[in-house]
């Protein structure tokens, strides 16, 4: 059971897509200091695919100390909660208590539904051929009406939605971690 202790003492924590997130900082609301993992005191679990911190952080700077309440998702990014600090400290503290983590010595087991087949995850680094055809923008990127990946054309379907909630079927594709493309019947020779 993880008890409260400095948050540097939980990291590094890996997501079950191999992504690792061995660092955590916050800046100082009172002075902009930027506080480290090493100076936060409070609890960080990896449930269901996400990472809940909960902490206190202590600028060393000032000396103010301010709440921390979080969810980091596997693609590393960190969302707010929006419900009161308390209230979510002790829902993380009791979950954690009820669900012990895998240590370190033990393989991570991967859920069923990961084992049923996905879609594909591709990076701009890829070889994707975009259509000059563009239906907008998202997120600050353009979003191009049809891309090709592998010989085969895929049309765009939709935003991937924030959060990390994302589930790929077998026949979709997550472009650049947040646009999905539907796979058409065409190949592309």
């Amino acid at each position: 059971m993880a008890r409260p202790d400095k948050i540097s003492r939980f990291l590094p924590i890996t997501f079950l897509n191999g992504m690792k997130v061995q660092r955590f900082g916050k800046q100082c609301p009172a002075c902009r200091t930027m506080v480290g993992a090493e100076q936060m005191t409070g609890i960080a679990s990896l449930i269901r695919n996400r990472i809940f911190l909960a902490a206190d952080g202590h600028c060393t700077a000032c000396g103010e100390v301010f709440p921390i309440t979080c969810v980091i998702t596997d693609d590393k990014r960190v969302h707010r909660i929006m419900i009161p600090g308390k209230l979510f400290r002790y829902w993380l503290f009791r979950t954690v208590r009820n669900h012990p983590q895998p240590s370190d010595t033990r393989e991570w087991e991967i859920p069923e539904h990961l084992d049923q087949p996905v879609g594909r995850v591709v990076s701009d680094t890829d070889d994707v051929t975009r259509s000059a055809e563009t239906l907008g923008r998202f997120q600050g990127a353009v979003i191009p009406a049809w891309i090709e990946y592998e010989t085969l054309r895929y049309v765009f379907e939709r935003a991937a939605p924030p959060g990390g909630n994302l589930q790929l079927d077998e026949d979709e594709l997550l472009l650049d971690g947040r646009l999905i493309y539907r796979r058409t019947a065409r190949q592309v020779v």
